[in-house]
């Protein structure tokens, strides 16, 4: 997972001359000024933590710290000069004590220089492969579907990322590299229903599919993987607002009208499981919310749940997330599956589809994606 995109440079001050060194740039190109003082760099730059607080109130922004690098490198007398507040000068402050510098030079020798120094914060890089859903009400469900999918109900989600592709072979790989307990030949039989990784060749998955969906998976494992990627799976109303990617009352994310095109259901055809992303994606730039494999959610499937669920962050069978989290593995009620998947029809196919397996269920056609919630 790629780090926080922390963007730092040196500003050096001195007879009113500036000079940009980049944080990466152990050989940059520097003129020296009309006292021959060659302006310090970057010997080892040490990137700020991004602050829970500025993470959880979705706050971007740049500090400018100022600063003396002395004689052996090291950044003294350090000054804010912005005031945003979050942390996010203190996370600044923090980082630059860690770091240091080739210090500035005249005639050879090493002399103390002044700096201004930018930490740009932005939260587009936190999660690279996750997309935040923002905070927000959303209506949920279909009038012209199943009687499961009735009424349609205003929900509100807090904020949370939800993963831009479905969770891959080459993904789950490294869970039962790193799990042996979840292996094909090693799992517990109350957690399968004896097809567990039916595809998979012993713990390898088949050649050539590291990027497709993996499949053949039960809710238990699902739930095992997610909880050692630190995520979780998504409740149900989580998965239903980000399919539909803000878009109100369509059928399928794109509008009404079910297209070959833009999602890998059973049209009729010669069609099998495809690789993660091979489909446009929706308006919130995710991959195969219909389509492809039907995803294993966190809720217990209630037909009529619809009729009295709570109108925020809603979740069936518990009353908060922690009791599924925490027990999953004791959990033993049938579990929801959206999506339909390149066996469904495109009536199966819809966003609004609610479909249900055993927990110990594994199919050809089943697999998930997680999410992560924006304020942890």
């Amino acid at each position: 997972m790629k780090g926080i995109n922390i963007i730092t440079s040196v500003i050096c001050l001195m007879f009113l001359n500036l000079y940009y060194i980049t944080a990466d740039d152990t050989h940059p190109n520097i003129p020296i000024n009309a006292n021959d003082v060659k302006p310090p760099r970057f010997k080892n730059s040490q990137k700020p933590i991004y602050p829970i607080a500025a993470k959880r109130a979705h706050k971007e922004g740049k500090v400018i710290l100022l600063a003396t690098i002395d004689e052996k490198g090291m950044a003294k007398d350090i000054k804010a000069l912005t005031q945003l507040g979050f942390g996010f000068e203190e996370a600044s402050i923090e980082a630059l004590q860690k770091s240091t510098f080739y210090p500035a030079t005249r005639e050879g020798k090493p002399v103390s220089f002044l700096v201004k120094i930018p930490y740009e914060f932005k939260l587009e890089d936190i999660l690279p492969d996750m997309v935040l859903i923002p905070a927000g009400e959303f209506q949920m469900g279909s009038s012209d579907g199943s009687l499961d999918e009735k009424p349609i109900h205003a929900v509100y989600l807090d904020a949370y990322y939800i993963d831009r592709f479905e969770v891959t072979n080459g993904q789950y790989k490294q869970f039962v590299d790193a799990n042996p307990q979840w292996q094909k030949d090693q799992i517990l039989s109350e957690y399968h229903d004896g097809y567990y990784l039916a595809d998979w060749f012993g713990n390898d998955f088949p050649a050539g599919k590291e990027e497709y969906p993996v499949v053949y998976v039960s809710w238990y494992a699902a739930m095992a993987y997610a909880k050692w990627a630190g995520k979780r799976l998504p409740t149900e109303a989580e998965w239903e607002k980000a399919a539909r990617g803000g878009l109100v009352g369509n059928k399928y994310p794109w509008g009404n009208t079910i297209d070959a095109t833009k999602a890998n259901y059973f049209d009729g055809t010669d069609k099998d499981i495809t690789q993660v992303g091979t489909y446009p994606a929706n308006k919130y730039g995710l991959y195969d919310m219909v389509g492809n494999v039907r995803e294993w959610c966190l809720d217990s499937y209630e037909e009529n749940y619809y009729v009295n669920s709570p109108p925020a962050n809603p979740i069936a069978g518990v009353s908060n997330l922690d009791e599924v989290l925490n027990n999953f593995i004791t959990l033993k009620n049938n579990r929801v599956l959206r999506g339909g998947s390149w066996l469904s029809s495109a009536q199966s196919s819809r966003i609004a589809k609610r479909n249900w397996r055993k927990p110990t269920d594994t199919n050809p056609n089943v697999g998930f994606r997680c999410v992560k919630s924006a304020n942890k």
